[in-house]
């Protein structure tokens, strides 16, 4: 009997894996007309006397409001100087993370048709990490000098949970997190459980976009909080059941368990070794619990409400 389980669950596996495969195949077909303008390079490589004639090449990179002498000012900073040589050792032409970015672009355009591929812009912002992805009306501005590498010296004043994800490869993760929330900016369920089923909504897609990068990468957790979260399901699980919180409007829960963070907030002696955001990690495992058991398409399930979601999902964590 043992023996036909585990035949049948193999053979579920391979069939799986084939229609993945045939999907993967499907979509590395698909053209697609994304546009990299470099303005970076452009910018801080051309001579200071002829810098100002790159407004006709990139009108939308020279604000009206910002000044002639600003821009020069700008260009000859000794800072961003330097920050342009860093950028370049580790990007060199782009083209690595161009492909990366256009195969984030094709597996956007497979799940959602309509769409509209962006032009990508180059940039570097002086390690400003507010302005390190900038997504709207179709442009996407990346701020290079932002993904140089965890250890960059530049980045001594951030703290770890931050600068794990300063490396080039999270630079694709940010671009497709925020083109996740350009389409799904709004949750009108405002209770805990509400929030966090939107936002493991939102990674399950993430998953979707990016099937060959690693779940500690998406979250941006170290390989010991990645651990911890996979550990402690269960336990959060209980924690969140028996303190009455799932359908609790109590705004300081999103900051405790859903935001970026250090570490998620129990106020218990656990909180150290735990990683920020484990409500979204939650989540997470609760919609795919649901799209394991429930063939419905990723547009409806971006609709339907979490407590019919948690209902039928099925969810047991791991313990």
């Amino acid at each position: 009997m043992k023996k036909w389980i585990a035949l049948s669950l193999l053979i579920s596996i391979l069939v799986a894996c084939n229609l993945e495969d045939k999907k993967e195949q499907k979509i590395k077909k698909i053209k697609v007309t994304a546009k990299f303008a470099q303005f970076h390079d452009a910018f801080f490589s051309t001579d200071s006397k002829e810098i100002l004639k790159l407004k006709q090449v990139y009108p939308y990179m020279f604000p009206n409001n910002v000044s002639d002498k600003i821009i020069l000012a700008r260009r000859n900073d000794t800072l961003q100087q330097a920050l342009y040589k860093e950028v370049s050792k580790v990007y060199g032409n782009f083209e690595k993370e161009k492909g990366n970015l256009i195969d984030l672009f094709k597996h956007i355009k497979y799940y959602y048709p309509d769409f509209v591929m962006p032009t990508v812009v180059t940039d570097i912002t002086g390690v400003s990490y507010q302005d390190r992805v900038l997504y709207a009306n179709d442009m996407l501005l990346l701020s290079l000098d932002m993904y140089l590498g965890e250890n960059h010296k530049f980045y001594t004043g951030f703290p770890g949970y931050l600068t794990r994800t300063f490396t080039p490869n999270y630079m694709t993760v940010e671009v497709a997190k925020k083109i996740i929330e350009a389409k799904y900016p709004v949750n009108r369920d405002r209770t805990f459980l509400g929030q966090m089923i939107f936002e493991g909504k939102k990674m399950y897609l993430l998953d979707l976009f990016l099937p060959k990068m690693s779940e500690r990468l998406k979250f941006g957790y170290s390989k010991e909080k990645m651990l911890w979260a996979n550990k402690n399901e269960a336990q959060v699980w209980a924690y969140f059941i028996k303190q009455e919180i799932l359908y609790s409007n109590n705004p300081k829960l999103k900051k405790r368990f859903l935001d970026l963070a250090p570490f998620s907030k129990f106020y218990m002696s656990i909180d150290k070794n735990s990683p920020g955001a484990i409500g979204t990690y939650i989540g997470l495992q609760i919609v795919r619990a649901y799209m394991n058991n429930n063939e419905i398409t990723h547009q409806e399930l971006m609709n339907l409400d979490a407590q019919t979601l948690l209902n039928q999902s099925g969810f047991k964590p791991k313990k």
